[in-house]
């Protein structure tokens, strides 16, 4: 399923646009803040219903504008989709074909979307949370499941913290607790699993780039056991009432990649970083392709600054092989030096795209 063209209305910085687009590769030339990754969370935004960025669904909404909609033009060989997303009154809405759906699940069973930018190899490298959100992220989009279960997990928790900060109250503690443990147990076992299977795709990518590389995952979580998450969640009942929140659960599970033993994100070298990012965002376009039989929409944003020639040479003979469709941004013509074929030009500018070629 192919995106045919888009059309924008108050969204960001765009106040009104409608363009069609190539089947193959869209590359958006302009320099920084005119707009560029906004056109990328749109398209993002459309098929998820949801941005990839921290922000409240009002501050999609251009300045002094009190609704904004986004609709596009699917397609494959078989029919033609029409998706609409728009915020009116400050509620959402989400359509396909005319008819409002209540979550992205509907939309992802015609189109699906993979996210690369330019602060893949930063996140992954920081603490253990934004490495954690991360992979979640990634996770999320093979499984809306596990996005869910995320979800309900994170609200537990958040019920769990307030009753430590407030009241203390022992039974009601006893009572989230029981859900929690339930719910930990499931989130830690299933995030083992997504990852392993991410890290073992990603081995057979890393060796095409760098035969030197191997990696291995290292995961420590309390919840894996039930028993034992039991029995850690009521010891330490005591100090989170001090501390105000919840010391214990798979909000806490640290995920590591070693190479040789080493903690490669903490120790190891920048192009094996880079490296390892490239090859776990390419293994979610892969794993999206074996588990849904179609390659998603692939969406980049300024990665030219990330990688070098050798990666960034690596990861567009990639895109260049596969019978998927590429929206790319980028602030200077470099790209144009890879020599990719069946592209269109845009040049964005202050909120408003026009086809250069």
């Amino acid at each position: 399923m192919k995106l045919d063209s888009i059309f924008l209305k108050n969204f960001r910085n765009y106040s009104e646009t409608r363009f069609n687009l190539n089947s193959r590769i869209n590359i958006f030339l302009g320099n920084n803040g005119q707009g560029k990754t906004n056109l990328l969370e749109a398209i993002w935004t459309l098929i998820n219903g949801r941005t990839f960025r921290n922000s409240k669904f009002d501050d999609l909404i251009k300045f002094n504008q009190k609704f904004l909609e986004i609709s596009g033009e699917f397609s494959d060989e078989f029919r033609t989709n029409y998706i609409k997303f728009s915020i009116i009154d400050n509620k959402k809405k989400l359509e396909l074909n005319d008819k409002q759906v209540n979550s992205r699940k509907e939309i992802k069973k015609i189109v699906s979307t993979v996210m690369f930018d330019k602060d893949l190899s930063y996140n992954l490298g920081r603490s253990s949370k934004p490495r954690r959100d991360c992979l979640d992220s990634i996770v999320s989009n093979f499984s809306n499941e596990y996005r869910v279960l995320i979800n309900n997990y994170s609200r537990e928790i958040q019920r769990r913290n307030e009753i430590l900060r407030t009241t203390r109250n022992d039974e009601v503690l006893d009572f989230i607790d029981d859900r929690l443990i339930r719910l930990s147990n499931k989130v830690s076992l299933n995030r083992r699993l997504w990852i392993s299977r991410i890290v073992n795709l990603t081995n057979q990518i890393i060796k095409k780039l760098d035969k030197n590389i191997s990696i291995n995952l290292d995961f420590v979580s309390d919840s894996l056991e039930i028993t034992k998450l039991k029995k850690k969640l009521k010891q330490n009942r005591g100090h989170d009432k001090i501390l105000g929140h919840s010391s214990i659960g798979s909000h806490k599970d640290k995920i590591t990649f070693l190479a040789d033993k080493i903690d490669v994100f903490n120790f190891g070298s920048e192009g094996e970083k880079k490296t390892i990012a490239l090859a776990i965002k390419i293994s979610e376009i892969l794993m999206l392709k074996k588990l849904e039989d179609r390659f998603p929409l692939v969406l980049v944003d300024e990665i030219g600054s990330e990688f070098d020639e050798k990666r960034l040479k690596f990861f567009y003979n990639f895109l260049a092989k596969i019978n998927t469709q590429c929206f790319i941004t980028a602030s200077n013509k470099q790209l144009l030096d890879l020599k990719m074929r069946d592209h269109v030009l845009f040049l964005v500018t202050n909120g408003d795209c026009k086809k250069i070629s």
